[in-house]
Protein backbone atom coordinates (compact mmCIF):
# COMPACT_ATOMS: atom_id res chain seq x y z
CA UNK A 1 0.00 0.00 0.00
CA UNK A 2 1.03 3.79 -0.64
CA UNK A 3 2.55 5.67 1.66
CA UNK A 4 1.30 9.54 1.60
CA UNK A 5 3.76 12.25 1.72
CA UNK A 6 2.67 15.32 2.14
CA UNK A 7 4.71 18.37 0.41
CA UNK A 8 4.43 22.20 2.08
CA UNK A 9 4.71 24.48 -0.70
CA UNK A 10 4.39 22.25 -3.83
CA UNK A 11 4.52 25.14 -6.15
CA UNK A 12 7.80 26.65 -5.12
CA UNK A 13 11.62 24.79 -5.65
CA UNK A 14 12.18 22.71 -2.71
CA UNK A 15 8.46 21.76 -2.65
CA UNK A 16 8.38 21.16 -6.04
CA UNK A 17 11.64 19.26 -6.18
CA UNK A 18 10.47 16.89 -3.42
CA UNK A 19 7.18 16.18 -5.37
CA UNK A 20 9.21 15.20 -8.69
CA UNK A 21 11.54 12.88 -6.59
CA UNK A 22 8.60 11.30 -4.76
CA UNK A 23 6.54 10.79 -8.26
CA UNK A 24 8.73 8.35 -9.02
CA UNK A 25 9.13 6.18 -6.31
CA UNK A 26 5.82 3.86 -6.72
CA UNK A 27 5.92 3.34 -2.66
CA UNK A 28 4.70 6.90 -2.17
CA UNK A 29 1.64 8.90 -3.23
CA UNK A 30 1.72 12.75 -2.72
CA UNK A 31 -0.78 15.40 -1.58
CA UNK A 32 1.01 19.23 -2.02
CA UNK A 33 -0.37 21.92 -0.82
CA UNK A 34 -0.50 25.42 -1.46
CA UNK A 35 -3.45 28.54 -1.31
CA UNK A 36 -4.35 28.44 -4.68
CA UNK A 37 -4.43 24.71 -6.07
CA UNK A 38 -6.41 26.12 -8.93
CA UNK A 39 -3.66 27.53 -10.12
CA UNK A 40 -1.33 27.13 -13.22
CA UNK A 41 1.48 25.12 -11.08
CA UNK A 42 -1.50 23.80 -9.09
CA UNK A 43 -3.36 22.15 -12.18
CA UNK A 44 0.36 20.99 -13.67
CA UNK A 45 0.90 19.17 -10.66
CA UNK A 46 -2.42 17.50 -10.54
CA UNK A 47 -1.95 16.46 -14.06
CA UNK A 48 1.04 14.76 -12.87
CA UNK A 49 -1.06 12.80 -10.18
CA UNK A 50 -0.60 14.84 -7.18
CA UNK A 51 -3.31 15.33 -4.82
CA UNK A 52 -3.37 19.22 -4.81
CA UNK A 53 -5.46 20.74 -1.60
CA UNK A 54 -5.83 24.07 -0.24
CA UNK A 55 -4.17 25.22 3.11
CA UNK A 56 -2.64 28.45 4.24
CA UNK A 57 0.68 28.28 6.27
CA UNK A 58 -1.10 30.91 8.58
CA UNK A 59 -4.27 28.93 9.56
CA UNK A 60 -3.35 25.68 11.92
CA UNK A 61 -6.40 24.19 11.11
CA UNK A 62 -6.02 24.19 7.59
CA UNK A 63 -2.92 22.11 8.21
CA UNK A 64 -4.01 19.68 10.28
CA UNK A 65 -6.71 18.83 7.92
CA UNK A 66 -4.20 19.02 4.80
CA UNK A 67 -2.18 16.41 7.02
CA UNK A 68 -4.70 14.30 7.70
CA UNK A 69 -3.32 10.34 6.63
CA UNK A 70 0.23 11.72 6.22
CA UNK A 71 2.64 9.15 6.48
CA UNK A 72 5.35 11.53 6.13
CA UNK A 73 5.84 15.41 5.85
CA UNK A 74 8.06 17.65 4.39
CA UNK A 75 7.76 20.99 5.63
CA UNK A 76 9.49 24.32 4.37
CA UNK A 77 8.57 28.16 4.57
CA UNK A 78 9.75 31.02 2.49
CA UNK A 79 10.91 34.19 4.04
CA UNK A 80 11.27 36.25 0.85
CA UNK A 81 7.64 36.13 0.64
CA UNK A 82 6.67 38.67 4.08
CA UNK A 83 10.34 40.54 3.50
CA UNK A 84 9.22 41.77 0.16
CA UNK A 85 6.59 44.07 2.04
CA UNK A 86 8.01 44.41 5.60
CA UNK A 87 11.03 44.96 7.57
CA UNK A 88 13.52 41.88 8.29
CA UNK A 89 12.13 42.17 12.20
CA UNK A 90 8.57 41.54 11.15
CA UNK A 91 9.57 39.16 8.32
CA UNK A 92 11.10 36.54 11.05
CA UNK A 93 7.83 36.94 13.32
CA UNK A 94 5.77 36.21 10.08
CA UNK A 95 7.97 33.36 9.56
CA UNK A 96 8.41 31.86 12.85
CA UNK A 97 4.52 31.97 13.27
CA UNK A 98 4.02 29.95 10.04
CA UNK A 99 6.52 27.47 11.21
CA UNK A 100 5.14 26.88 14.51
CA UNK A 101 1.96 26.52 12.85
CA UNK A 102 3.10 23.80 10.07
CA UNK A 103 4.55 22.19 13.70
CA UNK A 104 2.13 22.11 15.85
CA UNK A 105 -0.53 20.73 12.57
CA UNK A 106 2.36 17.93 11.95
CA UNK A 107 2.05 17.13 16.05
CA UNK A 108 -1.50 16.52 15.67
CA UNK A 109 -1.33 14.11 12.80
CA UNK A 110 -1.78 10.54 14.16
CA UNK A 111 -0.37 8.85 11.01
CA UNK A 112 3.00 10.70 10.79
CA UNK A 113 6.11 8.53 11.07
CA UNK A 114 8.13 11.11 9.23
CA UNK A 115 8.71 15.17 9.80
CA UNK A 116 11.50 16.83 7.16
CA UNK A 117 11.55 20.33 8.36
CA UNK A 118 13.70 22.78 5.98
CA UNK A 119 15.90 24.54 8.23
CA UNK A 120 19.09 26.82 8.66
CA UNK A 121 21.52 27.14 11.34
CA UNK A 122 20.88 29.39 14.39
CA UNK A 123 23.86 32.59 13.08
CA UNK A 124 23.01 34.59 16.36
CA UNK A 125 23.79 31.81 18.76
CA UNK A 126 26.72 30.17 16.65
CA UNK A 127 28.26 33.65 15.79
CA UNK A 128 27.90 34.24 20.33
CA UNK A 129 25.39 37.27 19.37
CA UNK A 130 27.90 38.23 16.88
CA UNK A 131 24.94 38.75 14.18
CA UNK A 132 22.51 37.53 12.83
CA UNK A 133 21.04 36.61 9.22
CA UNK A 134 17.16 36.85 9.69
CA UNK A 135 16.00 34.10 7.17
CA UNK A 136 18.38 31.79 9.36
CA UNK A 137 16.96 32.62 12.71
CA UNK A 138 13.14 32.66 11.98
CA UNK A 139 14.04 29.26 11.11
CA UNK A 140 16.29 27.97 13.50
CA UNK A 141 13.62 29.35 16.31
CA UNK A 142 11.32 27.12 15.07
CA UNK A 143 13.94 24.17 15.44
CA UNK A 144 13.94 25.11 19.42
CA UNK A 145 10.09 24.78 19.53
CA UNK A 146 10.09 21.01 18.00
CA UNK A 147 13.13 20.06 20.19
CA UNK A 148 10.48 20.72 23.32
CA UNK A 149 8.25 18.62 21.59
CA UNK A 150 9.43 15.29 22.02
CA UNK A 151 7.31 12.79 20.02
CA UNK A 152 7.56 15.27 17.28
CA UNK A 153 11.20 15.30 17.98
CA UNK A 154 11.55 11.61 18.01
CA UNK A 155 10.15 11.67 14.26
CA UNK A 156 11.90 14.74 13.03
CA UNK A 157 14.87 15.04 10.61
CA UNK A 158 15.90 18.78 10.43
CA UNK A 159 17.24 19.00 6.70
CA UNK A 160 19.90 22.21 5.64
CA UNK A 161 19.73 23.14 2.24
CA UNK A 162 23.00 25.05 1.41
CA UNK A 163 23.78 27.82 -1.26
CA UNK A 164 21.48 27.53 -4.73
CA UNK A 165 23.51 28.40 -8.34
CA UNK A 166 20.75 30.10 -8.80
CA UNK A 167 21.22 32.36 -6.46
CA UNK A 168 22.89 34.35 -8.55
CA UNK A 169 20.05 35.42 -9.71
CA UNK A 170 19.65 38.10 -6.51
CA UNK A 171 20.67 41.35 -7.71
CA UNK A 172 23.25 41.57 -4.66
CA UNK A 173 24.75 38.71 -6.20
CA UNK A 174 24.40 39.47 -10.09
CA UNK A 175 27.71 38.90 -12.12
CA UNK A 176 28.68 42.97 -13.11
CA UNK A 177 30.89 42.57 -16.75
CA UNK A 178 33.72 45.38 -16.60
CA UNK A 179 34.60 45.70 -20.07
CA UNK A 180 38.08 47.56 -19.72
CA UNK A 181 38.77 44.47 -17.81
CA UNK A 182 37.39 41.64 -19.70
CA UNK A 183 35.87 40.47 -16.56
CA UNK A 184 33.35 39.53 -14.41
CA UNK A 185 32.63 41.11 -11.08
CA UNK A 186 31.45 40.05 -7.40
CA UNK A 187 30.77 42.32 -4.66
CA UNK A 188 31.06 40.85 -1.96
CA UNK A 189 30.96 42.00 1.80
CA UNK A 190 33.93 41.02 3.97
CA UNK A 191 36.96 39.19 2.84
CA UNK A 192 35.96 36.64 0.14
CA UNK A 193 39.22 34.61 0.46
CA UNK A 194 37.91 34.09 4.13
CA UNK A 195 34.31 33.09 3.38
CA UNK A 196 33.47 29.54 1.87
CA UNK A 197 30.69 28.56 0.04
CA UNK A 198 28.95 24.87 0.57
CA UNK A 199 27.34 24.23 -2.55
CA UNK A 200 23.77 22.42 -3.26
CA UNK A 201 24.00 22.89 -7.12
CA UNK A 202 20.65 22.59 -8.66
CA UNK A 203 17.93 22.97 -6.41
CA UNK A 204 15.35 22.19 -8.33
CA UNK A 205 16.71 18.56 -8.88
CA UNK A 206 18.49 18.05 -5.47
CA UNK A 207 16.30 19.38 -3.04
CA UNK A 208 14.27 16.27 -3.60
CA UNK A 209 16.98 13.62 -4.40
CA UNK A 210 17.85 14.54 -1.10
CA UNK A 211 14.58 14.17 0.87
CA UNK A 212 13.59 11.21 -1.00
CA UNK A 213 17.06 9.59 0.34
CA UNK A 214 16.21 10.43 3.53
CA UNK A 215 13.20 9.04 3.59
CA UNK A 216 14.14 5.66 2.20
CA UNK A 217 16.96 5.30 4.69
CA UNK A 218 16.20 7.63 7.91
CA UNK A 219 18.84 9.15 10.30
CA UNK A 220 18.96 6.04 13.24
CA UNK A 221 18.37 9.24 16.18
CA UNK A 222 14.90 11.49 15.46
CA UNK A 223 16.03 15.25 15.84
CA UNK A 224 19.21 15.05 13.63
CA UNK A 225 20.47 17.92 11.53
CA UNK A 226 21.27 16.33 7.91
CA UNK A 227 23.60 18.65 5.64
CA UNK A 228 22.74 18.76 1.85
CA UNK A 229 25.31 19.77 -0.30
CA UNK A 230 26.90 18.62 -3.12
CA UNK A 231 30.82 20.08 -3.01
CA UNK A 232 32.27 22.63 -0.62
CA UNK A 233 34.38 25.89 -2.07
CA UNK A 234 36.83 26.96 0.20
CA UNK A 235 35.80 30.77 -0.92
CA UNK A 236 33.55 32.85 -3.09
CA UNK A 237 36.19 33.36 -5.28
CA UNK A 238 36.64 29.67 -6.43
CA UNK A 239 32.96 29.48 -6.35
CA UNK A 240 32.55 32.72 -8.83
CA UNK A 241 35.05 31.31 -10.83
CA UNK A 242 33.17 28.06 -11.49
CA UNK A 243 30.33 30.30 -12.43
CA UNK A 244 33.02 32.23 -15.03
CA UNK A 245 33.72 28.57 -16.65
CA UNK A 246 29.71 26.62 -16.33
CA UNK A 247 27.90 29.45 -17.74
CA UNK A 248 30.26 29.54 -20.51
CA UNK A 249 30.65 33.20 -20.04
CA UNK A 250 34.54 33.07 -19.65
CA UNK A 251 36.85 30.26 -20.01
CA UNK A 252 39.63 30.81 -16.88
CA UNK A 253 39.07 31.26 -13.30
CA UNK A 254 41.69 34.62 -14.37
CA UNK A 255 38.84 35.91 -15.67
CA UNK A 256 36.27 36.49 -12.76
CA UNK A 257 37.02 38.43 -9.70
CA UNK A 258 35.37 38.91 -6.47
CA UNK A 259 35.90 42.48 -4.93
CA UNK A 260 35.42 42.92 -1.31
CA UNK A 261 33.59 46.61 -0.54
CA UNK A 262 32.22 47.31 3.59
CA UNK A 263 29.04 46.13 4.55
CA UNK A 264 28.19 49.58 5.21
CA UNK A 265 28.18 49.83 1.62
CA UNK A 266 26.84 47.18 0.52
CA UNK A 267 23.76 47.42 2.63
CA UNK A 268 23.47 50.96 0.95
CA UNK A 269 23.38 49.78 -2.10
CA UNK A 270 20.94 47.23 -1.63
CA UNK A 271 18.53 48.70 0.89
CA UNK A 272 17.28 45.66 3.04
CA UNK A 273 18.61 42.93 0.89
CA UNK A 274 21.96 44.24 1.36
CA UNK A 275 21.41 43.95 4.63
CA UNK A 276 19.74 40.73 4.83
CA UNK A 277 22.08 38.76 2.69
CA UNK A 278 25.59 40.75 3.26
CA UNK A 279 25.04 39.82 6.97
CA UNK A 280 24.99 35.78 5.44
CA UNK A 281 28.20 36.65 3.76
CA UNK A 282 29.71 37.82 6.89
CA UNK A 283 28.43 35.06 9.23
CA UNK A 284 29.97 32.87 7.10
CA UNK A 285 33.14 34.53 6.80
CA UNK A 286 33.02 34.32 10.87
CA UNK A 287 32.46 30.71 10.89
CA UNK A 288 34.32 29.73 7.83
CA UNK A 289 34.45 25.94 7.95
CA UNK A 290 32.04 25.80 11.11
CA UNK A 291 29.23 27.88 9.09
CA UNK A 292 27.36 24.53 8.86
CA UNK A 293 27.39 23.42 12.36
CA UNK A 294 25.21 22.59 15.23
CA UNK A 295 24.69 23.69 18.57
CA UNK A 296 25.66 22.08 21.68
CA UNK A 297 23.99 18.57 22.28
CA UNK A 298 22.64 18.25 18.75
CA UNK A 299 23.86 15.57 15.75
CA UNK A 300 24.39 16.47 12.39
CA UNK A 301 25.61 14.37 9.56
CA UNK A 302 25.92 14.82 5.89
CA UNK A 303 23.41 13.68 3.89
CA UNK A 304 25.71 11.38 1.42
CA UNK A 305 25.93 8.61 4.56
CA UNK A 306 22.14 8.03 4.26
CA UNK A 307 22.48 7.86 0.12
CA UNK A 308 22.88 4.94 -2.12
CA UNK A 309 24.92 5.65 -4.94
CA UNK A 310 22.88 5.70 -7.77
CA UNK A 311 21.12 8.47 -5.48
CA UNK A 312 24.52 10.52 -5.47
CA UNK A 313 24.56 10.00 -9.22
CA UNK A 314 21.69 11.61 -9.74
CA UNK A 315 22.91 15.01 -7.83
CA UNK A 316 23.06 17.60 -10.79
CA UNK A 317 26.76 19.34 -9.81
CA UNK A 318 27.65 22.79 -9.21
CA UNK A 319 29.13 23.30 -12.81
CA UNK A 320 25.99 21.59 -14.38
CA UNK A 321 23.42 23.84 -12.53
CA UNK A 322 25.06 27.13 -13.81
CA UNK A 323 25.18 25.52 -17.86
CA UNK A 324 21.83 24.38 -17.33
CA UNK A 325 20.81 28.01 -16.12
CA UNK A 326 19.45 30.76 -18.87
CA UNK A 327 21.80 34.11 -17.63
CA UNK A 328 20.73 36.15 -20.36
CA UNK A 329 18.65 37.86 -18.15
CA UNK A 330 20.81 39.45 -16.05
CA UNK A 331 24.02 39.81 -18.35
Amino acid sequence: MSKLIVVVGATGGQGGSVISASLKDKNFKVRGITRNPGGEKGKALTAKGVEMVRADLNDEGSLVKAFEGAYAIFAVTDFNVPFATMDSEAAMKFEYRQGINIAIAASKTATLQHFLWSTLPYSLKLSQGKLTVPHFDSKAKVDEFIKDDKQLLSKTTFLWYTYYASNLFYPVYNPIFIKSAGKYVLLNPGNPERTPISSLGDHRTNVGIFAHSVLANPPKNGGTYVKCSVEEFPSVGTYFAKWGSGSGRLASSQSTSVLQIPLEQYQALWPKWGDELGNMMCFWELLGENSWTTLPGDKMIHAFELMTETAKKELVTTEDAFKALDWSPIL
